[in-house]
């Protein structure tokens, strides 16, 4: 049985569902206008759909199909190559995923990589998904492999204004307007944890701790700076390139996305700069410990050097030692040992050492 057979009468919705549960047999799902609205279509009507468009575009084919793909295997991979036509690298990067933001450009079509940062809450870090997009003349094809919200936000304003929606470019700006605009409750994260580290190395509070989470936010931040900055010089691209899907009225609108990417590098490296400023702060306040400890620890070795200095004087195996046959000689030597000892400690607490 082929893909296109497996999924003709799965009118499912998996933007919508946890892909945790998705089955093979689900992965696929094609969405189109119908008389009653944007609804999951049968994947052979959106084959035909995409044919059709690629052929040259009727005044009855549908205005925009949308196919999305989760979790890709070889299935899916297959029906990419052979149903859709797909280039075999795109398809292989596809698959294999870890690919870097770019936008390839293909007979008919272009070829787009992005991704889309949320912060897992669990675990309290950031998480990126990565989403392919291929984008042809009446249609966009979406995989990934894990659940992205922005997708399900833009099948519902599809759905809310179908009427917007009449040409790829615009479903190609609201995907990448929300996966960019998703970027800044990330980065309000980011922002109150490194407060929060600024706040701790003022308190000089939990240095080892603050040090670790330091040094894993600058691994963070550095991650999301790659991404980020390809992601920014991909949307400056599709203002620069003649590219048949984005018409000339949506230009304003992927400016707008290219000033929001401008502006979340431009965040990150502050961010950056700001976590160098706490991390060089921690350690400065660990060498003042440290100082603050060797000179108390000399002082103290001061002290006791002085009181044993004494007490090795008196402790010497000679027959002419001073007060030997003296009843006091005991005391006086202890009280001597006192006095040095607390003058010592008294000299070295006015100068701040103790």
């Amino acid at each position: 049985m082929s893909v296109v057979e497996r999924h003709a009468d799965e009118i499912i919705d998996p933007l919508c569902e946890d892909e945790s549960i998705a089955e093979p047999r689900t992965r696929i799902h094609a969405y189109g206008e119908t008389e009653t609205g944007v609804h999951a279509i049968p994947l052979a009507t959106a084959l035909a759909a995409i044919h059709r468009g690629s052929a040259g575009r009727q005044p009855h084919d549908p205005p925009l199909v949308w196919i999305d793909i989760a979790a890709p295997g070889v299935p899916e991979g297959e029906f990419l190559r052979t149903e859709l036509k797909f280039h075999p690298l795109a398809v292989e990067d596809t698959v294999r995923g870890r690919q870097r933001p770019k936008i390839d450009r293909y007979p008919g079509y272009y070829f787009l990589v992005m991704y889309a940062a949320r912060i897992n809450q669990e675990r309290g870090r950031m998480a990126l998904n990565e989403l392919h997009a291929f984008i042809g003349a009446n249609y966009v094809v979406t995989v990934h492999d894990h659940r992205i919200e922005e997708l399900t936000e833009v099948l519902a304003r599809w759905r809310g204004n179908p009427e917007r929606f009449r040409a790829p470019g615009v479903l190609a700006h609201a995907v990448l307007d929300l996966v960019v605009d998703g970027y800044f409750p990330v980065l309000d994260h980011f922002s109150e944890r490194v407060a929060e580290l600024e706040t701790g190395v003022m308190e000089q509070r939990r240095q080892s701790e603050d040090m670790q989470t330091i040094l894993g936010m600058r691994r963070e931040l550095a991650l999301f700076r790659r991404m980020v900055g390809p992601e920014r010089e991909l949307i400056g691209s599709l203002l620069r390139r003649d590219i048949p899907f984005l018409q000339p009225e949506m230009l304003p609108y992927f400016q707008d996305i290219h000033d929001h990417a401008i502006r979340v590098a431009e965040e990150i490296d502050t961010l950056r700069d700001l976590l160098n400023g706490a991390m060089e702060g921690q350690l400065s306040l660990a060498s003042n410990n440290l100082n603050e400890t060797m000179r108390l620890m000399a002082a103290w070795s001061i002290i006791l050097m002085a009181m044993a200095w004494i007490a090795g004087i008196y402790g010497m195996n000679f027959d002419v030692i001073p007060e030997l046959h003296w009843g006091y000689g005991y005391l006086w030597a202890l009280g001597l040992m006192v006095a040095v000892g607390a003058a010592l400690f008294a000299y070295f607490k006015r100068k701040g050492w103790i």
